[in-house]
């Protein structure tokens, strides 16, 4: 038990710094070579891709705004469901800057090795966008992109969510 609260404390801590832009944290916290899938715009392959997908997303919301809405911790895993909310200041998964309201949400899956992210599933993303006009557009992904990580976490995360609807 002592250690999932461990890794726990490490995963908001490593994205509380990812999202501050903070170089520390990845070297902390990310393996040197990190395999990776379903990002959007490219699949990082070492710390420094990594980190540099996290500066995107701070490029791409201005007046960024981040929360972990679930984190669940194994022993060796981690998922994590986050959103970041900013002001669409830059090209982002095809749409061109808008000026607007831009929210992303999605599930990351993170395998920890030694202490540090070896791992990194995406899935699940969506993304929703608030115009001027307060109109609202949304970007869900498919059943299938929602349930293409198997792991016991995911198992669980699904689990969670079906007896919390009942």
């Amino acid at each position: 038990m002592q250690h999932h609260q461990s890794l726990n404390a490490d995963i908001r801590e490593f994205l509380r710094g990812a999202f501050s832009g903070s170089a520390a944290h990845f070297e902390r916290y990310v393996a040197e070579q990190v395999r990776c899938w379903g990002f959007p715009e490219f699949n990082p392959e070492c710390r420094h891709e990594y980190q540099g997908f996290f500066n995107l997303l701070m490029d791409v919301f201005a007046d960024a705004n981040w929360s972990i809405e679930q984190l669940l911790t194994s022993d060796s895993e981690a998922l994590v469901t986050f959103s970041v909310q900013g002001v669409h200041h830059e090209e982002f998964m095809g749409l061109p800057a808008t000026g607007c309201l831009l929210t992303m949400r999605a599930r990351l899956l993170l395998r920890v090795k030694a202490g540090q992210i070896s791992e990194s599933w995406m899935y699940g993303k969506s993304i929703q966008l608030i115009t001027s006009k307060s109109k609202c557009f949304e970007l869900q992904p498919s059943a299938e992109a929602r349930a293409i990580v198997s792991s016991p976490l995911t198992s669980l995360c699904h689990s969670h969510r079906s007896h919390a609807s009942r």
